[in-house]
């Protein structure tokens, strides 16, 4: 088995993110898929980090 890591990346669209790990998705035999979102900065400046990790054959 394998895993692949996907980053949103700063400012991309959560559409673009989606079909980035959906289109790999597609082309894979799917084991599981883990979701992981985290909050980073401040009060003033506060942003989110979101994650996804596929594992597949």
């Amino acid at each position: 088995m394998k895993i692949k890591l996907f980053y949103q990346k700063y400012k991309q669209s959560l559409e673009d993110f989606e079909s980035q790990v959906n289109d790999f998705m597609a082309t894979v035999e799917v084991v599981d898929v883990k979701y992981s979102e985290a909050t980073v900065g401040n009060s003033d400046d506060m942003d989110t980090l979101t994650s996804v990790m596929v594992l597949y054959k």
